[in-house]
Order: C-alpha cells, then structure tokens, then sequence
C-alpha cells in the first residue's frame, strides 16, 4: 500500500457561501482562514501542501441544514477529497439519514457539541449512535473548548462516557481528544480504542506534551488534521515532522492510519 499524506480534518463549503462563511467565522474570534473556503481553494493548498487526500468535515449547525449539506458534500467528485457527512442532534429520524449518507457512499459525519449544544454523553443521542454503528459510520466530534463559543460540552469525561455506553463505536476526536482539555485527556481517554486528530493543535499544546501524549494514547490511534482553512497545512506538517518521532510513526501519522480506518 503506497504512503498517502492524509489530512483528516478540513472545512469547506459551497462557492456561493464560501465567502461569507469564512468571513462570518473570522469576525468572531482569533480564526484567520489560509485559504478562501472552497474545494477548489483546498485543493489547491493540498498541492502546495504536499497532501494527496483531504477529509472535509461539515458541521450543520441547525437540523434543517443536515440533508442539504449531505447531498452537496456527495456531490463532490474531486478524487483527492472524501467527504463525511453532518449530523445534528435535533434531527427528527438520524437513522433514515443515515442509511442515506451510506448510500451516497458518505464514510462517515461530523458532530460539534458546542455549535450544537449538545454533550455526547446524553441519552437522547443514543439513535445516532445506534444507527452509526449499525451502517460502519465513523464519527468525528470536536472536542473540547472553541475558539468561538465559552461553552465545554464536549469534555472528556464525557466523550468517556459515550465510549463506555457505545464500545462498538468508530469515533474520531478532535483535537487530540479535545481542545484545551489536554492534562484530563491524559488521565481519562488516552489509550483507550478512540482515534485522536491533531487538528489546531500544533502549537496550542507544548511539543513536549504533545509527544507524551501520542505515546500514551499510542501513535496507531493519532491522525493528522490541519482543520484547514484555520491552520496552514504545509506548516502543520512540518511542524509535525519536526518532533522526535521515528520515520515510521511520521508515516502512520499522517496517513497510514487514515489508509486504515478509511479502507483506502
């Protein structure tokens, strides 16, 4: 199997919002997009970047949004993007949608418990996740603090929460199990059978503590995200790159367990 670099955690959205989107986002906090927003402008950072594949993550921020941005996202025919899907608490019936999304071909969706205001630990998400199961969803959650909301739903005790209840779960947590929240993450989710994403997290957290916490929870279950347009994602490779990791585990990193979990 030959090496891609896969960037599991990027955001674009239709050209005809794009702008608007991306500026609506930056007047709310410290976020400073490296690029307009669109596919076309993410493919093109990945070919600037040295990325083969990018996994755009949508969020819907109200239940009405979910199937729009389902049938937009499917409808993406660029060969180096896979899109997930977007999901929303509030929906009415999650399993309909998501035995759509698989038909579509969708791998997996996102969840953002502070644009949603949801903790994913509450029992009314038990149809998502039942569902999620059942159809081999992977999903991706933020995790942890936002740059734009003073909310944490998202905390690891939480997330522990979920995992416990759901152990047949594929999910992904962003943000190296969750933003700013990293000393509890060591203590409650690291090693457990959950992926991590780097995602807008080179950085944030100190390089030394970074390491120490891929290697608890164990670089097999760590996949690199850049959450582009937020982040650049040539520097965060180099960034990447640049630790004391083995060539190897550089390799599984940022793409060899991405191949895995994607079956690509």
């Amino acid at each position: 199997m030959t090496m891609q670099v896969i960037d599991f955690h990027t955001h674009v959205f239709r050209d005809d919002v794009a702008a608007a989107a991306v500026s609506a986002l930056e007047s709310k906090g410290t976020l400073c997009a490296v690029y307009d927003g669109t596919v076309r402008g993410l493919v093109r950072a990945m070919s600037r970047s040295g990325v083969d594949i990018s996994v755009i993550q949508p969020v819907a921020t109200k239940a009405s949004q979910v199937r729009s941005i389902n049938d937009w996202v499917a409808s993406t025919d660029d060969p180096r993007i896979i899109p997930f899907g977007a999901m929303h608490p509030d929906l009415e019936d999650p399993l309909a949608e998501i035995v759509r999304m698989a038909a579509l071909g969708l791998r997996g969706f996102k969840m953002h418990p502070e644009h949603q205001s949801f903790a994913p630990d509450e029992e009314r998400l038990a149809p998502i996740y039942v569902a999620a199961e059942a159809y081999g969803m992977i999903v991706l959650f933020h995790a942890g603090a936002d740059e734009i909301h003073s909310t944490v739903h998202g905390t690891p005790r939480a997330f522990a929460g979920m995992l416990d209840e759901y152990p047949g779960l594929t999910v992904v947590l962003a943000h190296m199990g969750g933003y700013r929240q990293w000393p509890e993450i060591t203590d409650v989710l690291a090693g457990r059978d959950v992926y991590f994403d780097t995602a807008y997290t080179l950085g944030h957290l100190p390089d030394d503590e970074f390491v120490a916490l891929v290697r608890k929870h164990g670089v097999e279950r760590v996949l690199f995200g850049s959450d582009g347009p937020w982040t650049d994602q040539a520097v965060e490779l180099e960034h990447l790159r640049s630790l004391p990791f083995s060539a190897e585990e550089i390799d599984a990193i940022c793409g060899g367990n991405a191949q895995r979990l994607l079956g690509t």
